[in-house]
């Protein structure tokens, strides 16, 4: 059921269009995300909805009602901010219970709990629920950004929100805190159907939080839908770029066979001079690589191909490969392997002049004996393989 529409939004500064006619729609109980770069416009749609901005023209819609006129106190869509916000002079249940005296929740006192379907959470319950108990006499210079983060998530959910906002709620935490906070607001959203919508340029919180996601580039909503499958299957090469998928060649489409599931592209390698071999120029250059059958391509038609570095695989010596990974075999050499967050990310260059970029896990680095330097051999999926059109506005180095 849709709980909030976001329809034809527009907002501009000083003249400069942040916003240019957003539509999005936001289901009942699921957690969605605003995904993209710093400054691109995603914590002012935020402020339209909650009120705390004026569109310039479109239109809010919650709970199919017309919102536009309503005072941000009015709304019940409260926004948690990347910095909790609290009143340093008052202790943590006084900044809980500050949305009660507001009277936000009149609409749902008792008389009214059957009607909206919804129920009424005291400050004690909302305490137990997000693990501060114990802290209701601190002050928030007593207590951690951690705690903070959720004494601000309780004085969202003490007014019985339609739908929480949450504005780069991660940003100012420690990884540890960050993993525990992510984790408590899917608690919440799955124990008390609240829905949320998030607003971060930090992919690993869409992909662990989010039913769906909107990326908003360039004032407008460029891709949307479930996170795993815009990651494998970004519209644009801009998109693709944003979202971290460093694989990214140009191609010519060379065969289309759609009976067997098959298509081939003919991806362009840089010489020694690292300036790309041009097709007209030699009729073997460039290589082959095969991808599962993609619908509205023409053999001769230039495209991206964009594969994700998790998605690459480093073949075992020890071990004989399956089929799928026997697919588009590479041999080449590992030039640089840096380690991030428990991950190895590795650039390995093949011997066509192929530059790769692979995430693997940390213990599988080690496992697998791998260091710069040495030669191993790779495979990309024909599942894994994702065909972008090539567009005119394009203007790439990559660029067939």
């Amino acid at each position: 059921m849709k709980l909030l529409e976001i329809k034809n939004i527009n907002k501009s500064f000083l003249n400069k269009k942040v916003l240019d006619g957003i539509n999005l729609e936001i289901e009942s109980g699921e957690i969605s995300s605003i995904f993209g770069y710093s400054g691109e416009g995603k914590s002012t749609m935020l402020k339209i909805i909650c009120g705390i901005l004026k569109q310039d023209r479109g239109d809010v819609i919650l709970n199919a009602k017309n919102i536009n006129n309503l005072e941000s106190y009015e709304r019940r869509t409260p926004l948690v901010m990347d910095e909790p916000l609290l009143f340093p002079n008052m202790n943590v249940i006084e900044n809980i219970e500050f949305g009660l005296k507001l009277n936000l929740n009149k609409r749902n006192s008792i008389n009214n709990i059957g009607k909206n379907k919804k129920l009424f959470y005291s400050p004690k319950e909302i305490m137990e629920l997000l693990g501060i108990t114990g802290l209701e006499k601190r002050y928030p210079s007593e207590i951690s950004m951690g705690q903070a983060q959720r004494v601000s998530l309780a004085r969202a959910l003490i007014v019985n929100p339609d739908i929480i906002l949450m504005d780069e709620p991660f940003s100012n935490l420690d990884i540890i805190s960050k993993i525990k906070v992510r984790r408590l607001i899917k608690d919440i959203n799955r124990e008390l159907k609240i829905s949320i919508l998030l607003v971060t340029h930090d992919i690993e919180d869409v992909v662990n939080l989010s039913d769906k996601m909107f990326i908003l580039n360039n004032g407008k909503i460029q891709d949307s839908g479930h996170p795993k499958e815009v990651l494998k299957k970004p519209s644009s090469i801009d998109t693709a770029f944003l979202l971290g998928t460093e694989n990214i060649l140009g191609g010519v489409i060379s065969g289309i066979d759609p009976d067997n599931n098959l298509i081939k592209i003919k991806v362009k390698v840089r010489n020694e001079n690292t300036e790309y071999i041009e097709y007209n120029k030699k009729a073997d250059a460039g290589v082959i690589i095969e991808a599962d059958f993609q619908g509205n391509f023409e053999i001769g038609e230039q495209v991206f191909l964009a594969v994700r570095p998790e998605e690459i695989i480093i073949l075992r010596e020890d071990r004989q490969a399956s089929k799928p990974v026997r697919e588009n075999r590479f041999s080449g050499k590992i030039i640089s392997s840096i380690f991030t967050s428990r991950m190895m990310e590795i650039s390995i260059k093949s011997e066509e002049n192929l530059e790769l970029k692979v995430l693997i896990p940390f213990h599988a680095y080690e496992v697998m004996h791998l260091f710069e330097g040495k030669t191993v051999n790779v495979s990309l999926k024909k599942s894994s393989i994702h065909l972008i059109k090539k567009k005119k506005t394009v203007k790439d180095s990559i660029s067939p």
